[in-house]
Order: C-alpha cells, then sequence, then structure tokens
C-alpha cells in the first residue's frame, strides 16, 4: 500500500512542476516600449512572434523574435494600429495600440 501511494505523491508532485512550468511560460516578461518617434522595442522570449495588424484587423506584418526586435513604423501610412507578441504556442502574451498621425505645421518667421 505504501508503494502505491508513494507512487500517487510523486505523480501529483510532478504535475504540479509541469503546471508551475506552463504558467510561468505564459506570464513571459514580455515589454513593447516606445524608443524614439515611430520605433518600438519588442522583448520577449526566444520564439515569440510579433503580428502588427492595421486598424481593420488585416495583418500586415509577422516576424519571429530571438529576444529584442526594433521595429521601424515610419513606413506605415497614417491610421490606427495594433502589435501583439504571441508565445511559442500562439497564445496571446501582450498588445499595444497605437495610432500614426502627420501634423503639418506652419509657422510665422520674422525677416528682421
Amino acid at each position: 500500500m505504501k508503494k502505491y501511494t508513494l507512487a500517487a505523491l510523486f505523480l501529483v508532485a510532478s504535475m504540479s512542476v509541469v503546471s508551475a512550468a506552463t504558467g510561468a511560460e505564459l506570464s513571459l516578461p514580455v515589454n513593447i516600449e516606445s524608443v524614439g518617434r515611430l520605433k518600438y522595442m519588442v522583448s520577449a522570449k526566444a520564439g515569440a512572434t510579433v503580428v502588427i495588424y492595421d486598424g481593420e484587423n488585416n495583418e500586415i506584418h509577422r516576424e519571429g523574435i530571438a529576444t529584442q526586435k526594433m521595429f521601424n513604423l515610419a513606413g506605415l501610412s497614417d491610421g490606427n494600429y495594433r502589435m501583439v507578441v504571441f508565445d511559442i504556442r500562439k497564445n496571446v502574451i501582450t498588445a499595444k495600440s497605437f495610432k500614426i498621425k502627420t501634423e503639418v505645421r506652419r509657422d510665422i518667421v520674422a525677416m528682421n
């Protein structure tokens, strides 16, 4: 009887370890940070995928990253966008929405 009890305890303990590892994987330290005009640095665990969607939820870019990747968004037209980071199992880890808007400014400059 003790042999079966010990085996059952071992099984429960190993399931707890697997469960803890899965939970840790889903709460990876991921960061999407603005690092300049129209530039975002994405930091994530290797195997993460970054997808950029336009305002109509069309995928416009997909790229796997090692640990860090700088995204220069200067080539995008004005509009609303969303950057989503997926883990290796295609679960959403984090997302950031942003808007690109071109502004034209006019100033009067005195000549004398």
